[in-house]
C-alpha cells in the first residue's frame, strides 16, 4: 500500500526550504515503506541533495501561476498540490498534503488504515464558521458576511459549515472528485473578489464535508500528535532548524546519517507561544517558549 506525501513551497523566502528540509527529514525518519515524497517548488535545485528520496517537481513561473490561479490567490495552489499528489503516477493509496511548517513524530499506520477504510483526515477541526463570527473571531466574522448562507459551484456554506485547518490533509483517489469540487468553490468564491487568507481552507471544508463525508482530526487534543505544526511558533522552531541543517552540511552529512542526525537531536521546543503584545514589548515582557 503506497502512501505519498506532498509538499508545496514557491519564492524566495529562504525559511520555508530549510523547514521544508526539516519536514523531510521528519518523513524519512518515521514513515513507514512503502511511500513516497513529492515536492512541487519552483526551485528543484534546492533539493538535489535528497537524491533519490525525493520527487522533485519542477514549476516554472507559468506553472506557479497556474496553480494560484488569475486572481494570484496563494493559497489556491494548496489545492492544486492535493489534486498533484492524487493525480501523480504510479498512483498512491494514501496521499497526504503537508505544510512545511511541521514535523512528523511517529507511524502514521492508524490513519492510513482509516483512509483505506475511506475516511478523509485533516490537521483539526477549528470552529464552525457562522458561529466563531457570532463570538468575536472578526476574521471568521468577515468571511462569513462574504461567503455565508450562500451556494458557490453546488456547495452550500451555510451555518452548520465546519471549518477544518487543512495544513495536514490525507485522503485517497476516491475522493479526488471532492478535491476538484474544493477548486471549483474556491475559484467560485475568489471570483467575486474574495481574496480572505481562508477562501482554501472553506472552500475545502465544505466541499470535502459535503454529503456527510467522515472527517477525522489527525491530532485530536489529548494524543500523542502525529505531527507537531509549529504554525505558531514558527520563529522558535526556524531557529532551531537553521542550526541543526548548518551542523548537518558543515559536516557534510549523508542523508542517512541526517536522519540519525535528526533522531538524535530532537528539537524541544513548543509548537505555540504566546503572541508579544505592545505593551509586553514595552515592559519588556517575553511570551512563554
Amino acid at each position: 500500500m503506497l502512501t505519498r506525501y506532498t509538499i508545496m513551497v514557491f519564492g524566495q523566502e529562504d525559511a520555508l526550504y530549510w523547514q521544508a528540509h526539516w519536514l523531510i527529514l521528519s518523513l524519512l525518519a518515521h514513515a513507514e515503506p512503502p511511500y513516497d515524497i513529492a515536492i512541487a517548488t519552483d526551485h528543484p535545485d534546492y533539493f538535489h541533495w535528497f537524491g533519490d528520496a525525493v520527487r522533485v517537481h519542477g514549476m516554472s513561473e507559468q506553472d506557479v501561476n497556474q496553480w494560484i490561479g488569475p486572481e494570484g490567490h496563494f493559497f489556491r495552489a494548496l489545492i492544486k498540490t492535493v489534486e498533484f499528489g492524487l493525480e501523480l503516477q504510479p498512483a498512491a493509496d494514501a496521499v497526504f498534503y503537508l505544510d512545511s511548517d511541521m514535523a512528523l513524530n511517529r507511524s502514521l499506520a492508524p490513519v492510513i488504515a482509516g483512509i483505506k477504510a475511506g475516511a478523509i483526515y485533516m490537521d483539526r477541526f477549528e470552529y464552525n464558521l457562522y458561529d466563531s463570527g457570532r463570538k468575536g473571531n472578526k476574521g471568521a466574522k468577515k468571511l462569513w458576511a462574504q461567503v455565508g448562507d450562500r451556494e458557490w459551484s453546488g456547495i452550500t456554506i451555510d451555518r452548520k459549515t465546519p471549518m477544518w485547518n487543512t495544513g495536514i490533509t490525507g485522503l485517497s483517489v476516491a475522493h479526488l472528485p471532492r478535491v476538484k469540487k474544493s477548486l471549483a468553490v474556491c475559484d467560485a468564491i475568489l471570483a467575486t473578489g474574495v481574496l480572505h487568507r481562508l477562501t482554501e481552507q472553506i472552500a475545502m471544508s465544505a466541499a470535502m464535508t459535503a454529503n456527510n463525508q467522515e472527517i477525522r482530526e489527525v491530532n485530536p487534543d489529548g494524543q500523542e500528535p502525529y505531527f507537531t505544526h509549529y504554525w505558531a511558533n514558527k520563529r522558535g522552531w526556524r531557529e532551531a532548524i537553521t542550526g541543526h541543517l548548518a551542523t548537518i552540511h558543515h559536516r557534510g552529512l549523508s542523508v542517512p546519517q541526517a536522519v540519525q542526525f535528526f533522531l538524535e537531536n530532537p528539537i524541544d521546543r513548543p509548537a505555540k507561544v504566546n503572541r508579544t503584545r505592545k505593551w509586553h514589548r514595552f515592559l519588556g515582557v517575553q511570551p512563554v517558549r
